[in-house]
């Protein structure tokens, strides 16, 4: 017995049709691809708005706030971060930042005022 039983060739014919039915499924009509609405942030709609019409000066405006957004974000806030970790965490000049206060004991000098701390007192009753 050479060749397809009528059941496999039945079984054949309904694979190539259904085959042929999802590639044809797969061609894209004119109104698709069915994209959702754009959600734009507030400054972006407003830059859109105003630049519908298409005035040269509207144009200059925009390229200004860009180039002055991009210096802002990009120079002036690290320089900030830069400048601040240098002055509290880095700086050795004195009062830069103070991690803990020194430690005093009698007989020492304020070096500010010249004042040398008294001795403590001793008080014999308390048990200490």
């Amino acid at each position: 017995m050479t060749g397809y039983t009528a059941d496999e060739k039945l079984r054949l014919q309904q694979l190539r049709e259904l085959r042929r039915r999802w590639l044809k499924d797969q061609e894209l009509s004119p109104r698709e691809p069915v994209l959702p609405p754009q959600r734009m942030w507030p400054m972006e709609r407003f830059w859109n708005k105003f630049l519908q019409d298409p005035a040269p000066w509207k144009n200059l405006v925009y390229k200004t706030y860009r180039h002055s957004f991009l210096i802002f974000t990009h120079v002036l806030i690290p320089a900030w971060i830069i400048h601040y970790h240098l002055k509290y965490h880095v700086a050795t000049k004195p009062y830069g930042m103070v991690e803990r206060k020194p430690r005093i004991f009698p007989g020492d000098i304020i070096l500010e005022t010249g004042e040398v701390i008294p001795p403590m007192k001793e008080f014999p009753d308390q048990h200490h």
